[in-house]
């Protein structure tokens, strides 16, 4: 039995693999780029098909090393599943509006939060809609090992499906100010949410609209 269960790891293990398959860029400029990479994973029992990952690469990430998504001198952004995409050049069609380019240092980052580079993608600092207070959120139904009941903290369930963020009126200065607002079925009332930071995303104001 021992040696038959040993047998199935080890092809499952041989099996595991990850290919690219073709890229484009999103935004060649003089401080950054920005492409869309897509990869074909071959995950026995989880996860097989193609998959992509938008990676940036600037002076500041030279020294960014490589792994199995990713290449030397680029950190990774977005990413998702790809399956039924036809080339990378039409998910970057797509992905593009997720990526504001602001100057040549600035680049606003749009996923499941806001994310903020002034470095030419050095560093980025965030803010996300699980941060805001529990009394603002119309809660969703979680299952048992989350938080209450359970230890896990879910509250990222509150911003699932229809209940996704949208973020609007994204305004950003060179001086570290970036403002935004946020909208979700998920805020109780229906109401919005104005976000701000005056210190480069180091710290975060939020205020009911």
């Amino acid at each position: 039995m021992a040696g038959g269960i040993f047998a199935f790891v080890f092809l499952l293990a041989c099996g595991l693999s990850t290919r690219k398959i073709d890229e484009a860029m999103i935004y060649d400029g003089p401080q950054f780029r920005i492409k869309l990479v897509r990869y074909f994973e071959n995950f026995p029992l989880h996860y097989t098909g193609e998959v992509f990952r938008v990676q940036c690469a600037s002076p500041q990430t030279r020294n960014s090393p490589s792994h199995r998504t990713q290449d030397a001198g680029w950190v990774t952004l977005g990413n998702g599943g790809a399956i039924g995409s036809k080339s990378a050049a039409e998910l970057a069609e797509r992905e593009r509006r997720n990526y504001l380019v602001v100057d040549d240092q600035t680049l606003v980052w749009i996923g499941n939060g806001v994310n903020v580079s002034f470095d030419a993608c050095g560093s980025f600092l965030g803010w996300y809609p699980t941060s805001l207070p529990e009394e603002l959120i119309d809660p969703a139904e979680k299952p048992d090992y989350c938080q209450p009941k359970g230890n896990a903290d879910c509250r990222h369930y509150d911003f699932m499906g229809e209940r996704e963020p949208h973020f609007e009126k994204i305004q950003v200065k060179s001086r570290g100010h970036i403002s935004f607002i946020v909208r979700s079925k998920a805020i109780r009332k229906g109401q919005s949410v104005r976000v701000q930071s005056s210190d480069f995303g180091k710290t975060w104001q939020t205020a009911l609209l």
